[in-house]
């Protein structure tokens, strides 16, 4: 999460002006119109998850999906796709008209082997190929990316038209008929490029198991920025997976899995979040480059962006963390304003109005009852000066006479000593390993950097039983960077 990054473009559902890309020649079969509609949003992407991967993993993905397009768009050459390795954590790939491919590191750490990652790019290459994401744009208004972010709140008056953009916007949700197009047409181009058919269910598989990983258990999957949330997964599109992999006539295992290749590629990889954005450990965050820190309350799920932190508390009470701007001869009371008005378009006639320190914060807090779509809720705005013009600020819900419990987030917002900065360490990253003689899954998996669930986190990561392992084999670890 970056302070730079306005809650406004977090939040906002106003149009961005946003500078084109490096311009591109259409792939064959694409319009220049569409080349131009995807670069328009391009930066937008980049802003909100994490910006691109640079370096030998993100030219071995930019091969890999080469190849693929190649066979979605024929006449296509290297290069006329553009393929981007996103820094998130966040499962997803995502693409947009005009041969702009999205995967993010998150994802890619999800998959155990090439031919997975030949499934993903050339699904995304379908949605291209059948011009489904260019219906989508046609349909909304091309607003920031960064409502994703809204999505914390969504439920609520609070949010507005913005938390809607998501749903009708460059991320919006595929029908079925068009996933399982695009589960066609992808798994088509991986066969004639030479790639076993069945990785796609595999694939759809490991996507399954990506929460177990990050939480230990088989909780309710993400709902925020996900490839779930624009690529809905079910039983019966893993089976017509593999069905269409039987069609095809190939035998499993007949063709190019490159699993070693892969590994190599992803080894060493960031998990989880990138330090340099903040560390979210367990309902704690955590940013030692900034210098500060805060804690959610007990059961709170945190999620950070590039853009924002989010939680969701069991009952569910919200609240969204971001950076802000004090311009020149504005005070906390304009960025409060300011807040309410990108939120609820105003400030509410019933707003408290509370001005105070916390841990030596110049603070001001606002609070209000509103009427939502899912009954009355409490809401409110905490603003922070931090330094010149620069700020944090908390939007906050909850249900009504339980605003209350934001309480200690609220007043636990501060700077980190030195001493709290160095102990926040360099987050994790994807370790491969080589099985050696003796090795069992018990004592890889006490090697993984999560203090429970270990074992449960470890077969989800691999994709693999609770069996005997085979020296030599390659399995990856999550430890300590």
């Amino acid at each position: 999460m970056l302070r730079t990054f306005p809650l406004a473009a977090a939040l906002g559902a106003a149009v961005l002006a946003i500078a084109p890309a490096t311009a591109q020649r259409a792939p064959a079969g694409l319009s220049a119109s569409e080349k131009a509609q995807g670069a328009q949003v391009r930066e937008q992407i980049l802003r909100e998850f994490g910006g691109a991967i640079e370096g030998p993993l993100a030219d071995y993905v930019r091969r890999v999906g080469s190849r693929v397009a190649e066979v979605a768009s024929p006449g296509a050459r290297p290069g006329d796709y553009a393929i981007t390795v996103l820094d998130s954590p966040i499962p997803n790939a995502m693409a947009t008209p005009g041969g702009f491919l999205y995967i993010t590191r998150g994802l890619l750490a999800m998959m155990n082997d090439e031919a997975e990652l030949a499934s993903v790019l050339g699904h995304e290459a379908g949605h291209v190929a059948a011009r489904h994401s260019a219906r989508t744009q046609r349909r909304a208004t091309l607003a920031t990316i960064g409502a994703v972010a809204a999505t914390v709140l969504t439920g609520s008056d609070l949010v507005g038209a913005g938390a809607q953009l998501l749903g009708a916007g460059v991320l919006g949700q595929y029908s079925q008929k068009q996933e399982y197009e695009a589960d066609t047409l992808g798994l088509r181009y991986m066969t004639q490029t030479g790639y076993d058919p069945f990785a796609t269910a595999s694939m759809l598989a490991a996507l399954g198991r990506a929460q177990v990983v990050e939480r230990g258990t088989s909780a309710e999957r993400n709902r925020g920025a996900s490839w779930f949330s624009t690529h809905p997964l079910t039983e019966a599109r893993v089976a017509r997976a593999q069905k269409l992999a039987a069609e095809t006539g190939v035998a499993p295992g007949s063709r190019a899995r490159n699993r070693d290749a892969f590994l190599a590629a992803i080894d060493g990889m960031t998990w989880g979040d990138a330090p340099e954005q903040g560390l979210v450990r367990g309902s704690s965050f955590r940013h030692a480059r900034l210098g500060f820190g805060f804690d959610a309350p007990a059961g709170f799920r945190l999620q950070n962006s590039p853009s924002a932190v989010q939680g969701v508390g069991p009952d569910g009470s919200r609240f969204l963390f971001s950076g802000a701007r004090v311009p020149p001869g504005r005070a906390l009371d304009d960025v409060a304003r300011d807040t309410w008005r990108q939120l609820a378009g105003g400030v509410p006639g019933n707003v408290q109005v509370n001005r105070t320190r916390v841990n030596g914060l110049e603070t001001l807090d606002t609070r209000a009852r509103l009427n939502s779509r899912q009954g009355t809720v409490d809401a409110g705005v905490t603003v922070y000066r931090w330094d010149g013009d620069g700020a944090f600020l908390f939007a906050t819900q909850a249900p009504a006479g339980r605003l209350g419990a934001m309480d200690p987030l609220l007043t636990s917002f501060r700077r980190l000593s030195p001493q709290e900065a160095r102990a926040v360490g360099r987050g994790l990253r994807l370790e491969v390993v080589t099985v050696k003689p003796g090795d069992t899954v018990q004592s890889l998996a006490r090697r993984m950097a999560f203090p429970d669930n270990q074992l449960t986190r470890f077969l989800a990561l691999n994709g693999i039983e609770n069996r005997p392992l085979r020296p030599g084999e390659k399995l990856k670890l999550i430890v300590n960077g």
